[in-house]
């Protein structure tokens, strides 16, 4: 009797194959191996028995060993799993992608379907992040899709580890610290966001900014390394003034500088301001004294910083019963 050892991926067919040359030699499988049956899932590392010296199809075993090949189909999963659970979210990775990382913390859990062959996968949230690394295991002609499912609420989220074309919300997501770096897929899905206060976008390139202005609980933004067209990051700077209603003060961190000069802008007949530039936009931010009461406006861009400043209130009169008398 010969004997053979399982593989990651085989099942019985799989084994038949590679030892006679045909899924017909599962028959002399069961017979070697009792314990064996039709329902059994074969695991790495298990040991059958089979006749040493029979084969079927003696040119498929040939051409297996020739070419190195082991088969290993296994039992294959469907690919899209069903479940009762809402759908939070959906990660559109390119067919490229070997595997994926991100980093969770919160409430609830979360169930995952990776997109592969894998059953679904439970992650229950707490107040430290959980880190989640996946390598996929099998490969796609097209765009392969993470999903998320449950219900949840996340403390910190942390996606740098997945690169995504393209990243889509099915209902508001309540997130409060987001980190995306390295992020190029648009970001028309922050609208969809709920309590975000810190937003990290480091070292990514974005065409547009118009989502970020419906961020308006926002209280820090780092775009450091981004790579942003100047024109956009003077329209969003605008939009912030111009939409300013229910937003807080926000400290961002810029390395590309808005146009113009840090001035106060020119006013019309009604002595409305008229916005020409960013960095006006940036000096009123830092400069209208309703919009920093609670927190200051805060920029740093290029290394030099633009902080909220209090516009001195004119000096009042002396009384004219101040000071020393003449004798």
């Amino acid at each position: 009797m010969g004997k053979y050892t399982v593989i990651t991926g085989q099942n019985l067919y799989d084994v038949a194959l590679g030892i006679y040359g045909s899924i017909e030699g599962i028959t002399d499988l069961l017979i070697s191996n009792p314990q064996l049956s039709m329902a059994t899932r074969l695991r790495a590392g298990d040991i059958l028995d089979y006749s040493d010296g029979y084969l079927i199809d003696t040119e498929t075993v040939a051409i297996l060993h020739r070419d190195g090949i082991t088969p290993s189909g296994g039992e294959r999963h469907v690919y899209f799993k069903e479940t009762s659970l809402a759908r939070r979210a959906e990660f559109y990775l390119p067919a490229a992608a070997t595997s994926a990382r991100f980093s969770l913390s919160g409430e609830g859990e979360v169930h995952i379907d990776w997109g592969d062959n894998s059953a679904l996968q439970n992650l229950p949230l707490g107040p430290q992040p959980s880190t989640l690394t996946h390598t996929f295991d099998n490969v796609i002609p097209h765009s392969r899709v993470v999903r998320l499912y449950g219900s949840f609420s996340l403390r910190e989220a942390d996606f740098t580890g997945i690169i995504t074309e393209s990243l889509r919300l099915f209902m508001p997501l309540h997130v409060e610290e987001l980190t995306l770096d390295g992020f190029h897929a648009p970001l028309s899905f922050l609208p969809l966001t709920e309590g975000l206060y810190a937003l990290r976008l480091r070292n990514t390139k974005i065409e547009n900014l118009a989502p970020l202005v419906e961020c308006r609980s926002l209280m820090f933004l780092d775009m450091g390394g981004t790579d942003i067209p100047q024109q956009v990051l003077d329209e969003w700077l605008i939009a912030l003034v111009e939409e300013h209603y229910g937003r807080r003060a926000c400290h961002m961190t810029l390395t590309v500088r808005p146009s113009g000069v840090y001035r106060e802008p020119e006013r019309d007949d009604r002595l409305n301001y008229i916005l020409s530039c960013g960095m006006e936009a940036v000096w009123l931010l830092t400069h209208e004294e309703a919009w920093n009461e609670g927190a200051p406006w805060r920029f740093s861009i290029c290394g030099e910083e633009y902080v909220y400043e209090a516009v001195p209130k004119p000096e009042s009169e002396p009384s004219l019963h101040s000071g020393r008398t003449n004798n």
